[in-house]
């Protein structure tokens, strides 16, 4: 009787350790509570070329393989989307003042500056017309451009323009069920959105940089899930 129970003791433990090692090493550090840990959740990602499923289902717990910090994945399977927090130029600035600058996927670098919105012409440029118009943020438009569709369908070249090109990303909105990180996950919406940067007008020395930037086939405002990706 004792060598009975100590072999279904052994295998239940077995088990247990075998479902715990394939999850995160960081996201053990505690026991999951009750409240919170199951249920549906849903968050946004911006397609980092990482191989996120599209078309099949994934655990949560294979967020960390996609670049996914683990403190998302974690707040994630406590049933909390995670939101990035944009921060602000609160320095007074005019439209053709620099307010960021990074490198895109080549290594070329893109600059945003102020620029301004005018809703009754419908006329505008730069980080004011993109948060005002297209409810988008300054990091939802560097990730556009340090991660757009592989090759030439990512970065193309605006005809007619001498150096104006075109970037052309997918921003992922995912839907899980289940239980802490172990909940299956799916994406139910794709959402494009474009950027386009002028690399060749100068004021005065430097590029004008980013014009606009948006969410194809939306009129007006992109939803809130794509600037709330947490990956940016």
């Amino acid at each position: 009787m004792n060598a009975r129970r100590y072999a279904v003791a052994s295998a239940t433990l077995g088990l247990a350790a075998g479902l715990f090692a394939a999850a995160p090493a960081s996201a053990m550090t505690a026991a999951p509570s009750a409240q919170g840990t199951s249920g549906d959740v849903e968050f946004s990602v911006f397609d980092n070329g990482s191989g996120i499923p599209r078309n099949s289902s994934f655990r949560l717990a294979d967020l960390g393989r996609h670049g996914i910090p683990d403190s998302a994945v974690k707040q994630l399977g406590a049933g909390r989307a995670p939101r990035t927090v944009e921060t602000e130029n609160t320095t007074l600035s005019g439209p053709d003042d620099v307010v960021g600058q990074w490198k895109d996927r080549d290594g070329w670098t893109v600059y945003m500056r102020r620029g301004y919105y005018d809703p009754v012409r419908d006329r505008g440029f730069g980080l004011t017309k993109i948060e005002q118009k297209h409810n988008l943020t300054m990091k939802a438009v560097r990730a556009t451009t340090q991660y757009p569709r592989p090759g030439a369908a990512g970065k193309q070249k605006f005809a007619g323009y001498p150096d104006t090109w075109n970037y052309f990303t997918d921003v992922l909105h995912v839907k899980c069920s289940g239980w802490w990180i172990f909940r299956t996950c799916r994406v139910d919406k794709v959402q494009a959105v474009r950027a386009g940067v002028d690399f060749h007008v100068k004021i005065p020395m430097l590029p004008k940089g980013v014009i606009t930037a948006y969410c194809e086939g939306v009129q007006g405002r992109c939803p809130d899930w794509v600037k709330n990706a947490i990956n940016i």
